[in-house]
C-alpha cells in the first residue's frame, strides 16, 4: 500500500516539475539572448511602424517596423510583448486587461529601434521587451 502511494506521488512530482523546469529553462534562454542583443547592439535610431498584424486571441500580434541608417533602409518584425493590468471594482480585482508593452501604438508610429552598427540589419525594438505575448 506504501509503495503505491510513494509511487502515486513520484508520478505527480514529475509530472508537475518536468514542464515547469522546461518552462524555466525556455523563459530563461529567451531572456539571456534579449539582454545580450541589447549589450551588444549600440546603435540607436527611430523606425515607422510599417504594419501591424493582429493573428487573434489565441496568437500573438507582430508588428513590422523599418527604419534608417546611413541612408540604407531596413525592417524587422517581432511579436508585440504584453503587461498585465488589474481591472478593479472599487478596490476589488475582477479581472486583468492585456495592454501592448510598447503603450498604445499604431501604424505610423514611431518607436525606438536599436541595432548592431556593425551590422544594421540586425535590431531589436527597445522597449518591447517581456516574456508574455499572448
Amino acid at each position: 500500500m506504501n509503495n503505491n502511494i510513494a509511487m502515486i506521488l513520484l508520478i505527480f512530482a514529475l509530472i508537475v516539475i518536468i514542464p515547469t523546469t522546461i518552462v524555466a529553462i525556455v523563459i530563461s534562454t529567451l531572456r539571456r539572448n534579449r539582454n545580450r542583443k541589447k549589450k551588444l547592439y549600440s546603435g540607436f535610431t527611430q523606425g515607422r511602424i510599417d504594419r501591424i498584424q493582429h493573428k487573434g486571441l489565441d496568437c500573438s500580434d507582430i508588428v513590422y517596423v523599418s527604419y534608417n541608417v546611413n541612408g540604407v533602409e531596413y525592417s524587422i518584425k517581432e511579436t508585440l510583448k504584453l503587461k498585465s493590468e488589474a481591472i478593479k471594482l472599487g478596490g476589488i480585482p475582477i479581472g486583468q486587461r492585456k495592454t501592448y508593452k510598447l503603450g498604445k501604438i499604431s501604424e505610423g508610429d514611431y518607436v525606438t529601434v536599436q541595432y548592431d552598427e556593425a551590422n544594421p540589419q540586425n535590431a531589436i525594438i527597445t522597449d518591447n521587451d517581456g516574456i508574455i505575448n499572448a
